[in-house]
């Protein structure tokens, strides 16, 4: 198959960074919409370089593993990226080297939608790595090429792109970000090339029509609304008791005040079959909202946040929407 870089329109061409990797991005960072407003330009902080003549050799050594034992204890207990990035950022004050380390503090700030962080984070940790052909990489480049794209640098993003697919072209995460690339660029035949390129390598890994068309609503889901509703539909066509596919079509009607009651009559049936799953709940408890209904809104929030399994930051501004409603509704 083609290199999915590689592509170039009719009559034009252009020069390719080369470099690098492998991965498909979880889902977390997809389902809700951010604005990038006043993010364009990346600025890099400063950090401290290690801290010269406080510790003697022993007292470091002592004081990093408490603070990894620290990191450890959290992560295991679900703590919040607020929790989470002091840590992280007090042991990388004393060894800036610490490369997982800048990789784990860059996906914790985008959990938080902190992009520009999160690619200084990601960008030093690269740096620091010891190869530049590892497939462990391709995961850090395709986080680092989502945040670019959410603060709309979508050359750099691109650039990121082309060195993740000089180590595995026909991975189907890179295809995808290339096509929602393309997309947001307004580069309708290039992104149907990709939108192309990304179904034929779904096709060959035997994934079903019905997945596919889901696989692609979920890409599109927070850069064109309208296209993540047309593939949507194709998957609940082909599987219409799927619960995921309900409730993933049902989001993009509720979130994007489209069909909200629609929305709400397809997440109400998918909680009547997973009653306890917190991702419907949550998109029950928001379409309230959006319907005026606080009470029950936030009832339902409520009930999301005991059931997720870690922070949800797309939860907690709900609940926080919600609660200011009630609370101006008071005054």
């Amino acid at each position: 198959m083609r290199r999915p870089g590689s592509y170039k329109p009719a009559g034009r061409t252009g020069t390719r960074d080369q470099n690098l990797l492998r991965f498909l991005i979880p889902v977390i960072l997809i389902l809700f919409p951010f604005s990038s407003s006043g993010q364009y330009e990346l600025i890099l902080e400063d950090w401290p370089a290690q801290r010269q003549d406080t510790l003697t050799r022993d007292n470091r050594d002592t004081l990093l593993f408490s603070l990894n034992i620290e990191y450890l204890n959290a992560v295991n207990d679900n703590k919040s990226p607020y929790e989470l990035i002091p840590i992280i950022e007090k042991i990388l004050e004393i060894d800036t080297s610490q490369y997982n380390l800048w990789f784990d503090l860059g996906l914790e700030h985008i959990k938080i939608h902190q992009f520009l962080h999160a690619m200084d984070a990601l960008n030093r940790g690269l740096r620091m790595f010891p190869s530049d052909h590892s497939h462990s990489l391709v995961p850090i480049y395709i986080s680092l090429s989502f945040c670019y794209h959410r603060v709309g640098r979508h050359q750099k993003e691109r650039e990121i792109l082309e060195r993740a697919s000089m180590i595995d072209p026909d991975n189907a995460g890179i295809i995808g970000r290339y096509a929602v690339c393309a997309h947001s660029r307004l580069r309708h035949t290039e992104a149907v090339y990709y939108k192309g390129q990304l179904i034929s390598v779904l096709r060959e890994e035997g994934v079903s029509e019905s997945d596919i068309a889901f696989h692609m609503g979920k890409l599109f889901m927070t850069t064109d609304y309208l296209e993540a509703e047309k593939y949507l539909r194709t998957a609940r066509e082909y599987d219409p008791e799927n619960v995921d596919k309900m409730a993933a079509l049902a989001w993009v009607l509720i979130r994007n005040a489209l069909k909200i009651n629609e929305g709400m009559e397809l997440i109400n049936k998918a909680i009547e079959a997973d009653p306890e799953n917190a991702l419907f709940i949550h998109q029950q408890g928001y379409g309230h909202y959006l319907l005026g209904h606080h009470e029950e809104a936030l009832q339902n929030l409520r009930r999301a946040r005991e059931l997720y399994q870690g922070y949800s930051y797309e939860l907690e501004n709900h609940i926080g929407l919600v609660e200011e409603a009630l609370a101006s509704r008071e005054q």
